[in-house]
């Protein structure tokens, strides 16, 4: 007799295959990082992402760096801070009589020209250390077509420059303040108006006037929670009676105070709109600034664009907040700075981003500088490392910014801290954390087998990938040794084989993953000398039970 063998049933797969879209919205510190209410599949925020952009189709590795003038001395070192990087823009086509300047605790450095120096010195500061160096300027052109760059320095007052001659400026009138006094400065409804150091009175000149008779405003009795007049701007809205310039000034206990009007000589001519709270600004005149047709501030509850600020009356609230989804990080650098010189925002049109820049502590020398970044279009915050950002300024010729070693660096390129040669250069380090997820199935226990990261650029990126679980936020920074692609050449690689250098290609590679949980999380570290995207990662997992 033979025995019937019997059929066994195919075994079920128990694999399943989930895809992880790039952190497009970026970091988002401001809900759970469970993907979503109810479960939801899809995770489009990070807890990390450092050396990226958050895009539309991607995160996009930032730009690289590359020196563009060096050996930048201060009152101290060779190599010394960069405080201010400014630019004397003329009226006259070509650029010919423009002027590009770095400004350090020991003067004013015509950098124009670029390159290792030496720099002219172009104004030696009276008053040299300290907080020199630190600057508010404006470009302004008369009507005779003159045209002047009006310095206002934080330790050694107003200067004019007229292209050729730097001159500290002269008042008349009684009262009148010191020019030496007066360290910031901005243009409202064609007169120039200033800040008086450790006061809470502006001051402003006749119109089209640039020094004479001058007149105080004293809007301390405004402020209800004290404190000094940090910084005066303007604020460009279309209020429906068409375009209206409004005038803001912030306190540094963080009253914001909005006027209306034309001629302050007149009490029937100047009204104010309103005051609201956003919490003390940190040190220095930068706290404001232009954001398109709006005005942000940078104080320690925030960045708050003022077009929200006003629309909720008199009431704070966190829809005000710009950096809403990161706020509980800016807070966090906030105090441990509130107090240092550097904080400043500035927008790097060519990037379509928007750069915060955070002055370091000398406690944490030893730890990589970082800058919060937020993509303009998409609102996706992410941060920068590993750039010596201490001041920053755009121009037609791009994004600069000064760094504490005497240098002025450019945005551009695939690589940072490429030298004035371009020589030398270092790969471009990232990282990032994606938010967790428990893929439809909470509580249910997750082992992955396999990660697929993708990518688009230029060339094969170096870097690792695992998952981590249950909430671990730990920050994954081990890179891999980069290895510089093989270049293909022309006449020697095989075609149809090779990858040709600098064309947009796809890669991806699959990697083994390790251990359990109930949410699981994709985190990449790597480095490139290449333009690089990551696009999103698929995840290969068993499913198991809930105990």
């Amino acid at each position: 007799m033979v025995a019937v063998r019997r059929k066994r049933p195919p075994q079920r797969q128990t694999s399943q295959a989930v895809g992880i879209s790039a952190p497009t919205k970026g970091i988002i510190a401001n809900s759970l990082h469970a993907g979503g209410e109810g479960g939801e599949i899809g995770v489009e925020g990070a807890i990390w992402l450092n050396n990226f952009i958050a895009g539309e189709y991607g995160a996009r590795v930032r730009t690289g760096t590359k020196e563009f003038a060096t050996n930048i001395p201060d009152n101290d070192s060779i190599n010394g801070a960069v405080r201010t990087i400014m630019y004397y823009n003329s009226v006259i086509a070509g650029g010919g009589s423009d002027f590009m300047f770095a400004a350090t605790s020991s003067g004013i450095y015509d950098i124009t020209a670029g390159g290792a120096g030496a720099h002219t010195l172009a104004h030696a500061w009276p008053v040299k250390g300290g907080a020199a160096g630190w600057i508010s300027y404006v470009n302004y052109t008369n009507v005779g077509g003159d045209h002047f760059l009006l310095v206002c320095d934080e330790a050694n007052g107003y200067y004019i420059f007229d292209g050729t001659t730097w001159t500290l400026a002269n008042f008349t009138g009684n009262p009148k303040p010191l020019a030496e006094d007066l360290v910031q400065v901005c243009e409202w409804q064609g007169r120039i108006w200033f800040v008086e150091r450790g006061t809470a009175t502006g001051w402003f000149l006749d119109p089209l006037s640039l020094t004479g008779d001058i007149t105080p405003m004293d809007v301390g009795n405004r402020f209800m929670k004290g404190g000094h007049l940090v910084q005066n701007t303007t604020w460009t809205i279309d209020d429906g009676d068409g375009m209206n310039d409004r005038f803001v000034q912030v306190s540094s206990s963080g009253d914001v105070l909005v006027w209306e009007g034309i001629n302050p000589t007149k009490a029937a001519d100047l009204h104010l709109i309103g005051r609201w709270f956003v919490g003390a600004v940190p040190e220095g005149r930068r706290v404001m600034s232009d954001w398109g047709g709006d005005v942000v501030v940078l104080a320690s509850r925030g960045i708050v664009k003022l077009s929200e600020l006003v629309q909720n009356s008199s009431v704070y609230t966190s829809e005000a907040e710009l950096t809403s989804n990161i706020t509980r990080y800016i807070r966090a650098e906030m105090g441990k700075s509130l107090d240092e010189y550097g904080w400043s925002i500035e927008i790097a049109p060519a990037e379509n981003i928007a750069i915060v820049s955070v002055p370091r502590i000398a406690t944490e020398l030893n730890k990589a500088p970082i800058q919060f970044v937020v993509n303009i279009n998409t609102g996706g915050w992410s941060m920068f490392k590993h750039l010596d950002i201490v001041c920053m300024d755009k121009s037609v010729s791009g994004f600069f910014f000064g760094t504490s070693d005497g240098r002025v660096m450019r945005l551009e390129g695939a690589t940072d801290n490429a030298s004035l040669d371009g020589s030398t250069s270092e790969a471009i380090k990232f990282n990032l954390l994606t938010h967790y997820s428990d893929f439809g199935s909470a509580g249910n226990w997750k082992r992955p087998q396999f990660l697929r990261p993708s990518w688009v650029g230029g060339a094969q990126p170096s870097y690792l990938a695992k998952v981590q679980f249950d909430f671990d936020l730990t920050e994954y920074n081990e890179v891999p040794p980069y290895s510089t692609a093989d270049e293909t050449v022309f006449d020697a690689a095989i075609w149809g084989t090779d990858t040709w250098e600098g064309t947009a290609q796809q890669y991806f590679e699959t990697i083994g993953a390790t251990g359990i949980g109930r949410h699981i999380a994709i985190a990449i570290s790597g480095q490139t000398t290449s333009e690089l995207s990551y696009v999103g990662c698929e995840l290969i997992m068993e499913g198991g039970g809930i105990l």
